[in-house]
């Protein structure tokens, strides 16, 4: 069983993201360069020919990249939900953020929140308005932790 730290959820980023824009943004520079070459070359139709498999490329990433765009936003809100449930609980049960833990980054029913040495599980109704915490006894004992940088 493993449980996400607080600042873990919080923190938690994806450099992939980055390196996709590096990816659209050389693919930019290499259209650039061969529509300057296409222009001083007009009857070599090879700078042609590339200009249009770039911009093809180009809009290939983009889709791609709008498509993880939509699919990142979403993650983002799921974990947003979880940490808010998560300082919830902490303030509830008067301990600081840093000892609550979820064994997910998403919010559903069935989820479990380890607090300090006591494990809770959530239920979340209908609306996603409001939450029920039952104490809730694990079957496995081995539990992993993942931390902030992990």
């Amino acid at each position: 069983m493993t449980f996400y730290s607080y600042n873990y959820l919080v923190h938690q980023n994806s450099n992939h993201t980055l390196i996709q824009l590096g990816i659209i943004g050389i693919t930019i520079l290499i259209i650039a360069v061969l529509s300057w070459l296409w222009y001083r070359h007009k009857t070599d139709l090879k700078y042609r020919d590339l200009f249009i498999i770039m911009v093809l490329l180009l809009l290939l990433l983009v889709g791609i990249q709008y498509n993880e765009w939509e699919s990142l936003q979403n993650s983002f809100n799921q974990k947003s939900q979880v940490t808010q449930i998560m300082q919830r609980v902490a303030k509830e049960k008067g301990v600081k953020k840093t000892a609550v833990w979820s064994n997910t980054s998403s919010v559903s029913s069935g989820m479990l929140i380890k607090v300090q040495d006591h494990i809770y599980n959530v239920t979340v109704n209908t609306d996603g308005n409001s939450y029920t915490l039952t104490k809730a006894t694990p079957i496995q004992s081995k539990i992993n932790y993942v931390k902030e940088g992990e």
